[in-house]
């Protein structure tokens, strides 16, 4: 496909291959452009236009003029952690009794339950509960809440399905007559638009940019598109987290080597959120709301410890679980149904994403317990997960997610009607949709990256879930010499009729080394910012073939 042309009346990019980048993304004029690379507070929408917000900004109210007990119940995860804080902080400053419960994974399973909710009724009389990151699908809790006298407010970004449960408000851009102009907000950024609108309407003054440090880690952990107000919410937390006042943050950011330092979506995709994640996914969430609620460095830095420690066995247990579900495949499933006894129900989405990145299908991965079948989904962006899955919604006792992501459960017994069928549904797709295809943003030659061209590139931070970041083609390239620096992990001398250049290989690409010295090669390779060299930047090498 050739490149769209370059008007250079508006964008800024000499690169013409790196302006058709800017171009394909639908930014096609200055204001889109401006908006793109240095978007601001006034770029977000209005909270005011999300259906229910009135009615839920009034019960709150209400709740902290009469001094009722309020509670948040939350997710376990990062999107549910980071809502939990950024509701609390505002309620309890507007001057509200306010706590927070969340659900032990292991335990109570996901979602609203009333169990959960009768644990807290013991200490406090709670007469508002808030969800946040999930009560779409609670409607037979709502109404055992609400015949105990407790009004339900809920926040969440999960489909919603036909019935809605009654509670006193629904906040979720996505229900039918929302008018809300942007669908795709995280948990988080549902929760922050709330926070927001609870601001406004009391007339205190608040640092919405403080709110934006949190909303942004959630934003980006949840892989949350990374378009629209999520882009806007991203780009200003992750600019403000580079000098972020919670002792907890700064700890983390301490810890990992990150503070004072420009951040990146990959930092909180793969350092940050895993932390966050480890406490729900191991054990309680607690451990990590208590890290953004401590009272000094030194508190948080034994947190941090601790979540670390959390996060390192998870990865264990998430590696042995994928090798056993891997031992099933047998290679020619259209969609990949794993499922074992045993198997740690904290890192079985994160098992079905790598094995369904890995192996390009669908995967759940299913943990039996007894006479229990609990399960996580991870899908391809050719295939809507949550609409298949919906076709057999008969046989689950629970199930709730999004389009490429799912959360179930049902009875063991139904374990093979739940293969017959969605097999059978698989098998009727075209073949083409299960094909693993490349976009190649563009050709370039090794001299073509300087430092305006990596300046530029940028730009386009930050890089996530519908904003990849690009990859682009070299053609023509020699290898020219090797040198390893760890494990698995090597730099290529390369050079193209341009001029020469050097090209990083990380483990995840390792069989890549391979390539034979001097036989002229096609790359395929990402660009990352490199202070140390002369370009500003460094190739990162994706892929590989024979020259054509």
């Amino acid at each position: 496909m050739a490149d769209p042309p370059l008007n250079r009346g508006w964008i800024p990019v000499a690169n013409e291959t790196l302006g058709a980048v800017f171009a394909r993304r639908g930014i096609d004029n200055e204001a889109s452009y401006r908006q793109f690379i240095a978007p601001s507070i006034d770029d977000l929408h209005d909270p005011a236009s999300i259906h229910g917000i009135d009615h839920a900004c009034e019960r709150i109210a209400r709740a902290i003029r009469d001094g009722e007990a309020i509670a948040i119940y939350g997710d376990y995860d990062v999107d549910g952690v980071t809502s939990i804080v950024l509701l609390q902080t505002v309620i309890r400053t507007l001057g509200g009794d306010v706590g927070f419960v969340v659900p032990h994974r292991l335990v109570d399973g996901y979602g609203l339950k009333m169990e959960v909710l009768e644990r807290v009724l013991t200490e406090r009389d709670v007469k508002l509960v808030i969800t946040v990151d999930c009560g779409i699908t609670s409607i037979e809790p709502v109404r055992r809440a609400i015949e105990r006298g407790i009004d339900v407010i809920i926040t969440d970004h999960h489909l919603p399905p036909g019935e809605l449960p009654a509670a006193a408000a629904v906040l979720n851009p996505k229900q039918p007559g929302c008018e809300y102009p942007f669908k795709e907000l995280a948990g988080v950024g549902v929760a922050f638009k709330l926070c927001c609108e609870l601001i406004r309407r009391s007339g205190r003054k608040m640092s919405t940019e403080s709110l934006l440090k949190i909303a942004a880690i959630g934003t980006i952990a949840d892989v949350a598109p990374l378009i629209g107000e999520n882009r806007t919410i991203a780009r200003l937390g992750l600019d403000g987290l580079a000098d972020t006042r919670n002792h907890g943050l700064r700890a983390l950011l301490r810890r990992l080597g990150l503070h004072g330092k420009p951040l990146r979506a990959s930092d909180v995709g793969f350092k940050i959120g895993p932390r966050i994640n480890a406490a729900g996914r191991l054990a309680s969430a607690n451990t990590a709301i208590d890290l953004f609620a401590a009272a000094s460095e030194e508190e948080a830095w034994t947190i941090c410890a601790e979540l670390d420690r959390m996060n390192a066995a998870r990865q264990d247990i998430e590696a042995a679980v994928r090798d056993a579900a891997t031992r099933q495949i047998g290679g020619d499933e259209r969609i990949l149904i794993l499922a074992g006894e045993g198997w740690h129900r904290g890192v079985l989405g994160l098992a079905a994403g790598r094995i369904a990145q890995q192996w390009h299908r669908p995967t759940l991965v299913i943990a039996i317990d007894g006479d229990t079948c609990v399960g996580s989904g991870r899908s391809i962006r050719t295939i809507n997960l949550h609409e298949a899955l919906d076709s057999a919604g008969d046989l689950f006792t629970h199930f709730g997610g999004h389009e490429f992501a799912c959360g179930f459960s049902f009875p063991v017994s139904r374990l093979p009607v739940l293969r017959e069928r969605l097999t059978a549904r698989f098998a009727g797709m075209p073949g083409d949709v299960f094909d693993r295809h490349v976009t190649i943003d563009g050709w370039l030659e090794l001299a073509d990256v300087d430092r305006e061209f990596v300046a530029a590139h940028e730009l386009l931070q930050p890089f996530g879930a519908a904003n990849d970041q690009p990859l682009f083609g070299i053609r023509g390239v020699r290898v020219k010499g090797k040198r390893h620096f760890a494990e698995d992990c090597c730099e290529l001398t390369i050079e193209d009729r341009s001029g020469s250049g050097s090209a990083v290989v990380w483990p995840s690409v390792k069989q890549l080394t391979a390539a034979a010295d001097g036989e002229p090669l096609d790359l395929l390779v990402r660009i990352e910012p490199d202070s140390w060299s002369k370009t500003g930047g460094r190739l990162v090498l994706a892929d590989l073939r024979a020259a054509e």
